[in-house]
């Protein structure tokens, strides 16, 4: 059978698709909510990570500049508290005291300013431009004599660089002592701070001026992180867009320390991660639908093959139950042809017994007569045998195993068909071994099967042909063999030929059940049928049948 064909006139191809699409959903949908929710929980997993190392770095680098402020005030304060401004004040003390505190090179320089803001003395690379400078009036000066110290923002004043200041008094405050600070040093602080390629790391003033050089080379702070000015939390953490600032604020709540970090950078193992997953999602998707097309059709042949086989059965049932009315129509037949069969034979012996009593010499046409008598008997026998044919077959419906001999069925069954084929001008030639072993079957199945591929051949020769039936045995097996000298079977549907519903006949001349039936039949008596092509032409059908002894 098609199934192709029947696929398209039936709602198999419906079912598989949706037994198709419903196991895919009831597989990929779990699988793809337990992705998610991992790869969500991942991704929160890992954003709390670099929230916790972002927030870290802020904290530490806030404690390290600090350290590095305090330890720059705690060195000033240590200074005035040792030295009275007369031994600060001369110049070749004090160049000696600069070597000996400046081992790390943090201080550029010192100045030493009395309390009217004269310059008495100064170490560092900017003596001649800055020597007896009056800082008198400056708002540094006057906030270190009021609060004892003063760290200053970025400036670049007559330097003419960028750098920034530190300055303490003396207990007394008779005098201030003044540093300016490595900025180069300074700046290193935050190197370690930078995450990422495009992370970034610098200190703002309150006027969101740049105390610190930025690492990526920015120069103004955008609208969203001048927002930070306004904050008054000592540590945030915050995202705009691609990227986390932590800021941190230093030096009394004067400067800001922010660090920046685009988020993607510190997202490599998520983002491997997720790439991964979604590796094996494919994967197992593909998996899953090969899966899921591959149960869709197996179910579905499944379902189609027992609804062919319902079909079949419902087939042979019907077969079935025609043979038997045409069985019980032809024995009926049979009994009311051989009592008028009879009473004729009857008449025919009376007459025959008369004409002997008669005078030969005063019948006359007596030979005729008996000439008539024998012919009325001939035609009586005939007829008797035709009804005695309608009796046996009648029988067919009858599954009584019994010991037969298959040349006989054979012989019996051609009796059918030998008038077709005499009418068409087919031989039927009989190639039967002698002394065929005896078996115990269903001679009347037997002979619906030798009848079915009679009657196909006579369609397949059409006329002008010829029938060879060939039989043989070994110690197990008997074999028959039928070929016909037809047009033979297209290879290509070979394989299909014992299908229920199959048929290469026109519409209307065949159900597709025949060969179907037989192929049953043989099966049930524990033989085989199988069809090949001829080396010439024509279809070549071999049934074997076991040899089974009475009991077996």
């Amino acid at each position: 059978m098609d199934f192709k064909m029947l696929e398209e006139e039936t709602p198999y191809s419906v079912i598989r698709r949706r037994l198709q699409t419903t196991v895919s959903i009831l597989i990929l949908i779990p699988v793809s909510i337990v992705f998610l929710v991992t790869s969500y929980n991942f991704k929160k997993c890992a954003l709390r990570k670099i929230e916790i190392i972002e927030t870290g770095i802020a904290t530490h680098r806030m404690d390290v500049i600090s350290l590095f402020l305090q330890k720059q005030e705690n060195l000033l304060t240590t200074l005035t508290g040792m030295y009275s401004l007369d031994y600060l004040g001369k110049q070749e003390l004090l160049d000696k005291l600069f070597t000996v505190v400046n081992k790390t090179h943090e201080i550029v320089d010192l100045h030493v300013i009395d309390s009217a803001g004269k310059q008495v003395a100064y170490v560092g690379p900017y003596r001649s431009r800055i020597e007896n400078k009056n800082y008198h009036g400056q708002s540094w000066f006057e906030d270190v004599l009021i609060n004892g110290k003063h760290v200053s923002n970025v400036f670049t004043g007559y330097r003419g660089v960028p750098h920034f200041v530190v300055a303490v008094t003396d207990p007394l405050k008779t005098y201030v002592l003044r540093a300016t600070v490595n900025s180069e040093i300074f700046n290193a602080l935050l190197f370690s701070a930078k995450i990422g390629p495009d992370g970034d790391a610098f200190i703002v003033n309150r006027q969101g001026e740049f105390q610190t050089p930025s690492l990526q080379g920015v120069k103004t702070l955008t609208p969203e992180e001048r927002d930070f000015l306004k904050s008054p939390e000592a540590t945030t953490l915050t995202q705009i867009g691609p990227y986390l600032y932590a800021t941190s604020w230093l030096k009394d709540d004067q400067w800001l320390l922010v660090i920046k970090s685009r988020v993607r950078d510190s997202l490599g193992l998520y983002y491997k991660n997720r790439d991964f997953n979604i590796a094996i999602l494919i994967i197992t998707s593909v998996v899953v639908l090969l899966l899921a097309a591959y149960i869709g059709y197996y179910m579905v042949r499944l379902l189609e093959k027992m609804a062919y086989k319902r079909q079949e059965v419902n087939q042979q049932m019907v077969q079935v139950e025609k043979m038997a009315t045409v069985g019980r129509l032809a024995a009926g037949i049979a009994h009311e042809i051989n009592n008028p069969l009879q009473m004729i034979t009857n008449q025919a012996g009376w007459i025959d017994e008369l004409l002997v009593e008669e005078n030969p010499g005063q019948v006359k046409n007596l030979e005729e007569y008996k000439d008539s008598i024998d012919k009325i008997r001939y035609h009586v026998k005939r007829a008797g045998t035709i009804t005695h044919r309608l009796l046996g077959f009648s029988r067919k419906m009858k599954a009584e195993k019994e010991c037969v001999n298959v040349n006989d069925i054979i012989e019996e069954t051609l009796s059918f068909v030998e008038n077709d084929a005499k009418n068409n001008n087919i031989q039927i030639e009989k190639l039967f071994i002698e002394n065929l072993p005896p078996t115990m079957s269903d001679a009347p199945q037997l002979q619906q099967v030798f009848l079915n591929l009679l009657n196909n051949s006579l369609d397949a020769i059409g006329t002008d042909g010829k029938i060879e039936i060939r039989t043989r045995a070994d110690a197990d097996t008997i074999y028959m063999e039928f070929a016909d000298s037809g047009t033979g079977i297209n290879p290509a549907i070979l394989d299909k030929i014992f299908d229920p519903f199959f048929t290469t006949k026109d519409p209307g001349k065949g159900t597709g059940l025949g060969m179907s039936i037989c192929y049953d039949i043989m099966r049930k008596l524990g033989g085989t049928i199988d069809v090949r092509n001829g080396a010439k032409k024509g279809a070549v059908f071999t049934l074997t049948l076991p040899i089974r002894k009475l009991g077996e």
